[in-house]
């Protein structure tokens, strides 16, 4: 088995635990707390997520880039250096300024938490810098122990915290914590490398900078630009309904986007290594991205297809009947959710191909669009059509991103869209008995039997489609290696 599928499944296996105990979980704390909870999370979590996002200015990303591990721990330097002075500066204003940004949001109740904001973003950036160090120096396996910890001091948190009074706080400090126990993981295993540490010098990080400076004039401002374009729903669901509305579309997103953002993560860490690997030593990447492009599509179209014919009947049974309407949510948000999973892992070739201002004149289209969009839908006063609007935007755009991703590494368009249409052929048929049981049965129980089935099904078609796949799960001399 090629060395980067060995370490996608070792993240991946890593992950899945960690997901499998997140999504066990999920139910049970959609039952001590209401879509108005989940509401305010997802607002702290949308500012915090947005400010930390930027707070290296993109500089956390080349990290991977230098063929020596001297420049790169100077990279590392220069991270750690931005990421105080933005997280001060971000903790000031949050301070300053918490009631007037939650009235903005029409959310009262935000104020008080906002203070535990510059916090979120320190441990949020400080877990992005460590990831792409770890990465580089192919430690796959913390960080899918960091990311185990991370879910179990997450979830179990925001469980005991309701033995007290039931409030959001219980799961923004199990959010916060969750990420404080994934750093001290990671720090752990950074700590054998000190000795590299030495190399830092205050005149080889303002080398770096400049030799890097496409990264805050290009990459920030277009990850600034994603990363809101992907919040914004949460912000402006809040100006024009309730925090309510903004809890089902929370819940919605990341009951789909939790095991796909799993499996997209992982694929996305290694993709990064193996394809600036790649470019270093070949100066091309298609081989790479055609490979990641087939087992993507492959791992997401049958689950996508389930979603939008039992998403309801998935959330009910589930997250409990006050949840349906997320599941009505989650079937708007597949077309865009599917061309993001698609894409979003191969976006870091904009890094290796350092033409980043392609990828900020997309993400600034994308936000342009996504905030007219939502804002007709607001006017129009209905969140079934605003999330409408927004996701097909979404799909769009991600669509011709991925165009232009597959263009650009010299791969077959042609080639990806047959595999698409053999994959939405093979998921048709085998969905089929889902399709007829729904059309005679309301019992949800049955419904989902027969779903888990069919599911199970498309993925031992999907094994034995692929070499490398049937490979590694049907012969033991691999499977002892990967254990090793």
């Amino acid at each position: 088995m090629s060395t980067f599928s060995n370490n996608v499944l070792k993240l991946v296996s890593g992950s899945l635990i960690a997901q499998l105990l997140g999504i066990c979980l999920i139910p049970v704390i959609t039952r001590l707390y209401s879509p108005e909870d989940f509401g305010i999370l997802q607002l702290f979590t949308s500012i915090s997520g947005i400010a930390a996002i930027i707070a290296c200015f993109s500089y956390q990303l080349s990290i991977m880039l230098p063929k020596n591990d001297e420049e790169s721990v100077n990279i590392f330097g220069l991270c750690i250096i931005l990421l105080v002075i933005t997280s001060t500066i971000i903790g000031i204003i949050f301070l300053v300024f918490a009631n007037q940004i939650s009235e903005i949001l029409n959310s009262p109740q935000l104020s008080a938490y906002l203070f535990l904001i510059p916090i979120a973003v320190f441990l949020n950036g400080l877990l992005l810098i460590m990831n792409y160090w770890l990465s580089r120096r192919i430690r796959f396996g913390v960080i899918a122990a960091a990311s185990v910890s991370n879910t179990i001091f997450n979830k179990l948190v925001q469980i005991v915290a309701t033995t007290g009074s039931i409030s959001p706080f219980g799961l923004i400090l199990g959010s916060i914590l969750g990420n404080a126990a994934a750093n001290i993981i990671m720090l752990s295993e950074i700590k054998k490398e000190l000795y590299l540490f030495k190399h830092i010098s205050i005149k080889k990080i303002k080398e770096l900078a400049i030799r890097y400076k496409k990264f805050p004039i290009y990459t920030s401002w277009s990850t600034f630009a994603n990363e809101i374009s992907r919040q914004v729903p949460s912000f402006m669901l809040a100006f024009f309904y309730s925090t309510n509305v903004v809890g089902y579309y929370s819940l919605a997103y990341l009951a789909v986007n939790l095991p796909m953002s799993m499996i997209g993560s992982a694929v996305s860490q290694v993709f990064f290594q193996k394809a600036s690997e790649e470019k270093n030593r070949t100066g091309y990447v298609k081989q790479t991205v055609s490979e990641v492009h087939k087992r993507l599509m492959s791992l997401i179209i049958g689950p996508m297809i389930l979603i939008l014919i039992i998403g309801d009947n998935i959330f009910s049974f589930t997250f409990g009947p006050e949840w349906t309407i997320a599941g009505v949510y989650a079937k708007i948000l597949i077309p865009w959710i599917f061309l993001m999973f698609l894409s979003s892992p191969l976006t870091t070739l904009f890094s290796i191909l350092e033409i980043q201002e392609v990828g900020l004149i997309f993400d600034l289209g994308l936000l342009f669009l996504r905030l007219i969009v939502l804002y007709i839908g607001g006017i129009y006063g209905n969140p079934y059509f605003t999330l409408l609007l927004y996701s097909l935007t979404g799909a769009i755009f991600c669509g011709i991103m991925n165009y232009i991703i597959l263009k650009k590494s010299h791969v077959s368009c042609k080639d990806e869209l047959f595999v698409a249409a053999k994959l939405l052929c093979i998921s048709g048929l085998i969905f089929i008995p889902v399709c007829i049981t729904k059309y005679i049965t309301q019992m949800t129980y049955i419904i989902l039997f027969v779903a888990s089935i069919a599911l199970l099904i498309y993925y031992i078609v999907i094994i034995f489609e692929d070499s490398t796949l049937k490979e590694f799960f049907t012969n033991t001399r691999f499977l002892k290696k990967y254990n090793r």
